[in-house]
């Protein structure tokens, strides 16, 4: 009798953790297919978008009169080469938040200067970056970093982009670094509306969108920006400037 008993305690415990276990890989199931759906959705409208426009100034570049004015050739291929940069930084997102779900994400760490790594990141941002004043306050005598040059270059470029998008045009951006006791932080200011209450932690999340983008981009950038840092042992985080605006700071 008590090893029937021992027995039945001994197939309940198992039975118990096998309906456990199928909770939670319908739990896994479920959170797949939302993402899964979330993706298709964003990615369905936000690939298809600067397609259309690359294939409409192409079709006007190639079937145009042969008499058509070098200012609207000239913009035709301007916005071609516009749409296909964007068209780029979407599925170089979309690559990067695969890298980091499939833990395939390998760190190539070397010395850099911030300053090197600043200057190539805004170079790739330099027409967009054009509509606003930009101000860099980056003391002499920076530490080095021993960082992933490549993947810190993408979390400032994602960070400006997303500035961008979040501020008129006209508006003042400023970069700073300041060196620390072991750490060195970064923080990009914008004079944007801000963050919306609670707002602080939920933008660093997959395919959240802010409030006043519409459907611009499939709300990856900043989730990336979040994987690559703490890849590295860092931290980021958001905040409201007191006089109006967001920052956005992280530390190595």
């Amino acid at each position: 009798h008590r090893l029937e008993t021992f027995a039945n305690q001994a197939a309940l415990m198992l039975e118990r953790n096998q309906l456990m276990a199928d909770r939670q890989t319908a739990r896994l199931n479920v959170e797949a297919e939302r993402l899964r759906n979330a993706l298709l959705s964003s990615v369905s409208h936000d690939l298809r978008t600067p397609l259309a426009s690359i294939t409409g100034a192409a079709s006007s570049l190639v079937q145009g009169e042969p008499a058509l004015p070098a200012p609207i050739r000239m913009e035709l291929a301007r916005s071609i080469y516009e749409e296909a940069s964007r068209l780029n930084r979407l599925v170089a997102n979309l690559l990067d938040m695969t890298r980091l779900d499939s833990g395939a994400l390998e760190l190539k760490k070397e010395w850099y200067s911030l300053e090197e790594i600043a200057g190539s990141a805004l170079h790739r941002l330099d027409e967009p970056l054009r509509a606003h004043p930009l101000t860099i306050h980056l003391p002499d005598a920076l530490p080095l970093l021993f960082i992933d040059g490549v993947l810190i270059e993408q979390v400032l470029v994602n960070l400006v982009e997303n500035a961008l998008k979040y501020t008129p045009p006209g508006s003042p951006l400023t970069l700073s670094a300041e060196a620390g006791e072991g750490t060195l932080r970064v923080t990009l200011e914008d004079a944007g509306p801000g963050l919306p209450p609670g707002d602080d932690e939920r933008i660093f999340d997959r395919f959240y969108r802010g409030a006043g983008t519409g459907t611009v981009g499939i709300g990856l950038g900043l989730s990336i920006c979040r994987g690559f840092v703490e890849a590295h042992g860092g931290t980021i985080r958001a905040r409201n400037r007191p006089g109006g605006g967001a920052a956005f700071t992280f530390e190595l």
